[in-house]
């Protein structure tokens, strides 16, 4: 049998121009024609004539409109969608526990990463968290898309003239306007395909770009999904010359804001510190009994000791703790206005206290009387101000029951409050944090803070606790370790996926993160990817000796060139009978040492997570993953059909089987597959090919 060069590519996902093609033809069939070189056309005149026949002047055409527009933006869109040039590498001894964990990390740029997650993780992802090159003059800009012959090629297809090519191609790793936009707009593109329905992305920026960056995520995100800018307070300098920024942002986007309305999502957070005074003010109190006066100065002590960075001191609610746990102040006034007026007489005083402009909250002189029975109303010094109402952050006494639904509502929102859009990045604590899990503090420059990464993501999926977390700008490691303890904290399984470039590390400037490296770590190339690794590393060991049921483990793979695909790039006028001749061989020759890498790339060509397990059922030829069986070298049709009999009777059903072609070139076997699927009551189209 002759060999023959497969058909079908592994990666088939159809690009989003693709879609939309498709989708114009099928509603307007007439206006869309492909000639016999397949170049589409078109017709406005036709597409307006469907919409309006009574306007057969066709489409007006706006020729200005509000849009972020630069040097490069529709080669950066292009280069966004276009086939995968990579392809995944296993690296199990990069990895841990391979066969049971759900977290991945990728090494490699993470534009070639984003378009192969494309292919499995399309609207799986809940959240994304990156911090993207600042674009600072100091900035090692290392994402450089160098251009080939090919992509200039393809520059002159998008329609751009002789003297545009050359300013185009040298934008690409220039500390430019339309450089960072033209490597940040591919990769957003992307990650908006990525994010769930309900999914939101995070985007740490600073003033160089942070303009820019919120038109060009209007663009991809659209205006209406912008949830916040926040800002994150990162100490100031005395350097500056005129004013000392102090802050940095980030840009927060929905998937679909209308969509998390729809589900009625509600982001709240516990206040800081509030679970941890009343849990002390509960040990006290089993402890001392009824002895208020002690547990109060106990309690105060207690506080007074914690560190000035501790969670608890953020609220700086100590004095207001009384024998029911911590309370803050609460309206005593009718909301609104229009309350009811009547006399409520200071304790010490004995004379009317001032009424609230708007009314007493109580209709019922008898009610606000029972309410400062309970200990729930408290006075001012003098009657010159109205008393206020205490509400306690837990529910003040066993005994006593909310007096309404409203109550029980208001009772259980005290505990909880929407976030600020101030956040505090504490530097130096995440400095210290990584130098005492790498043993230096000079290893990464400006690690984020881990406690605040992970209250983002409790914060903002507070009904997931199954999320995937995905960073593809992944420096440190910073989001992993903190998907980690999130999930200690709460028994979650969340899950990680992170992206990282082998950056390399300059000898000179970065000593000690290259002694790192390569000493500490005996790595022959220093690179920023080995930092990541280890980090993550020894933040799950470290996690692991308290949590040993947590997921700390994760999957290395490597996006690397695909020698075949290469050999299948080189014009055929310069290739030899010989290059074609090894080129059959190497294809259609199965090789043990590929069967992973295979493996690994037929997952996401299914759809597949790449942390699926894989059942060995005839090793190097027949693998099974989720409901797919996986067809990689020839096998006698009984044994394939003996496998599907099995995991239907075991009740696990296989619904489709997935033929690697280069390695199976006998058309008389899949010739008998076919055959046996349809005595097993399968449809044809439940076989598929790739090479």
């Amino acid at each position: 049998m002759t060999a023959k060069l497969p058909s079908n590519p592994i990666f088939d996902a159809p690009t989003p121009a693709a879609q939309k093609l498709e989708l114009l033809r099928e509603l307007f069939p007439a206006a869309v024609q492909t000639d016999k070189h397949g170049c589409v056309t078109v017709s406005a005149a036709a597409i307006q004539q469907a919409l309006d026949p009574a306007n057969l002047a066709g489409v007006r055409v706006e020729e200005d409109g509000y849009e972020l527009r630069w040097a490069g933006k529709r080669e950066a869109y292009h280069t966004a969608f276009v086939p995968p040039e990579r392809i995944l590498q296993p690296l199990p001894d990069d990895s841990k526990d391979w066969d049971t964990t759900g977290n991945l990390l990728l090494k490699g740029d993470n534009l070639d990463a984003l378009r192969l997650l494309r292919q499995s993780y399309f609207g799986a992802v809940k959240l994304i968290y990156i911090d993207p090159p600042y674009n600072t003059q100091s900035d090692a800009f290392i994402y450089r898309d160098d251009f080939s012959a090919r992509q200039t090629d393809i520059l002159k297809t998008l329609g751009y003239s002789a003297d545009a090519l050359e300013y185009v191609q040298n934008i690409y790793g220039a500390r430019t306007h339309s450089g960072w936009l033209s490597f940040i707009y591919p990769r957003l593109l992307l990650a908006k395909d990525l994010l769930a329905e309900d999914g939101v992305i995070f985007i740490s920026i600073d003033d160089n770009e942070q303009a820019q960056l919120k038109l060009l995520c209007d663009e991809v995100f659209q205006p209406e999904n912008f949830l916040s800018n926040l800002i994150w307070e990162k100490g100031r300098k005395n350097d500056a010359k005129f004013f000392s920024n102090g802050h940095e942002y980030m840009l927060v986007y929905a998937k679909s804001q209308t969509h998390l309305r729809a589900m009625k999502t509600l982001w709240r957070e516990e206040k800081p510190g509030a679970r941890e005074i009343w849990d002390h003010y509960l040990e006290l109190r089993a402890e001392r009994g009824a002895d208020d006066a002690a547990i109060e100065q106990a309690l105060q002590s207690w506080y007074a000791s914690l560190p000035r960075g501790h969670v608890s001191k953020k609220w700086s609610r100590y004095k207001r703790i009384d024998e029911h746990g911590p309370w803050r102040d609460r309206d005593i006034s009718w909301p609104g206005g229009g309350g009811p007026r009547y006399n409520v007489l200071h304790p010490v005083t004995g004379l009317p206290c001032k009424v609230p402009d708007a009314g007493w909250r109580y209709t019922d002189p008898e009610e606000m009387q029972r309410q400062i029975n309970l200990g729930l109303v408290a006075f001012r010094e003098d009657e010159s101000e109205p008393p206020f109402r205490k509400a306690h952050i837990r529910p003040i006494r066993e005994e006593v029951e909310p007096d309404s639904e409203e109550d029980e509502q208001e009772q259980d929102e005290l505990a909880t409050q929407v976030r600020g859009s101030y956040f505090y990045k504490q530097s130096q604590v995440a400095v210290r944090a990584l130098r005492d899990l790498l043993g230096s503090s000079k290893i990464f420059n400006n690690p984020k803070d881990t406690d605040e990464i992970a209250r983002l993501i409790r914060y903002s999926t507070p009904e997931d606790k199954t999320a995937s977390i995905l960073d593809f700008f992944a420096g440190s490691g910073t989001t992993a370790e903190a998907v980690m303890r999130l999930n200690a904290e709460d028994g979650g399984t969340r899950k990680f996926i992170l992206v990282q470039i082998p950056q390399p590390i300059d000898a000179k400037k970065q000593k000690d993160a290259h002694a790192f490296v390569t000493d500490t770590l005996g790595k022959h190339e220093a690179t920023i990817f080995e930092i990541t690794l280890e980090r993550i590393r020894r933040a799950g060991a470290a996690l692991a000796a308290e949590h040993p049921e947590l997921d700390t483990g994760f999957r290395v793979y490597g996006l690397v060139e695909d020698p075949d695909a290469l050999v299948l790039s080189r014009p055929l006028a310069e290739a030899t009978q010989d290059d074609i001749a090894e080129l059959q061989l190497r294809i259609t020759a199965p090789q043990s040492q590929h069967v992973p890498r295979v493996l690994a790339n037929m997952l996401l060509a299914e759809g597949l997570p790449l942390s699926a397990q894989l059942e060995t059922l005839e090793n190097g030829a027949l693998y099974r993953a989720d409901d797919v069986l996986f067809w990689l070298q020839p096998q006698p049709v009984n044994r394939l059909r003996d496998a599907l009999r099995e995991a239907k009777a075991a009740g696990r059903p296989i619904h489709a089987i997935t033929a690697y072609a280069p390695w199976l070139t006998d058309d008389n076997m899949l010739l008998g597959l076919k055959t046996v699927l349809e005595t097993l009551e399968m449809s044809e189209d439940k076989l598929r090919l790739r090479g």
